[in-house]
């Protein structure tokens, strides 16, 4: 039976892992779609989360029938709880990834029907420089948190904690930045002033990315050492 439940548990683990995935390539695709200003990368990370909310339930689902099948305790017990978390934490990422494109292909259709200027005000800070290293820094802190969910060396995890917790940093650093050129925004001008305070809801959202990669991790020392958990 133990055999058995070990491979149950590492498929759930395939599943998390490449549940997380999706929000990763989503991310990667609305960097890249907001930059090229090209609509259809960000259709193509909407078409990904699409299933968001399906594809955590069938992952809660699996885990449940583990649980009522094997009964774990202890550590075990701690890696299932571990692995329910994290796909909620997934799950809330890919949420904001939802609205931040939706948000942005609003935008996007609202210049071309102006064809005014080559892109709008709501959309212009985020194709600065800061803007670029803001996306790259929640990529960075989002991959490391996939290299958690498998990890299974306490040396390598406190490795890979450490280095989230440096890109979460960043990413704090570069969202006080885009919120004051934001706010500039908004007082040029305030006839866009709802797009653009829109548009800082979804930033200061999205930075809450490398927020819940530094949960994962934390989620992913708990299942390996136990001890509290605090997030």
């Amino acid at each position: 039976m133990l055999k058995k439940y070990e491979e149950a548990l590492n498929k759930i683990v395939e599943e998390v892992y490449a549940f997380g995935e999706l929000d990763e390539k989503a991310l990667q695709l609305i960097a890249e779609g907001l930059q090229n200003q090209d609509t259809a990368r960000l259709e193509e990370a909407r078409r990904l989360l699409k299933g968001n909310h399906k594809a955590n339930a069938r992952i809660d689902m699996n885990i449940i029938t583990t649980l009522a099948l094997y009964a774990p305790e202890a550590s075990d017990l701690r890696r299932v709880v571990a692995l329910i978390k994290i796909a909620s934490e997934l799950s809330r990422i890919g949420d904001y990834l939802k609205a931040h494109a939706k948000n942005l292909l609003k935008q996007m259709a609202g210049s071309e029907e102006e064809e005014a200027q080559e892109a709008d005000h709501a959309i212009r800070p985020l194709l600065t420089d800061t803007a670029r290293a803001f996306y790259q820094s929640t990529e960075t802190a989002l991959h490391l948190a996939l290299e958690a969910i498998k990890e299974t060396d306490p040396d390598r995890l406190d490795n890979i904690s450490r280095r989230i917790s440096v890109e979460e940093s960043k990413c704090d650093d570069f969202i006080s930045i885009l919120e004051k050129n934001m706010v500039g925004n908004i007082c040029a001008h305030p006839d866009e002033a709802e797009e653009l305070v829109d548009e800082l809801h979804i930033l200061r959202k999205l930075e809450r990315i490398s927020d819940r990669s530094i949960n994962i991790v934390k989620l992913a020392r708990y299942a390996l050492e136990g001890g509290k958990l605090k997030l």
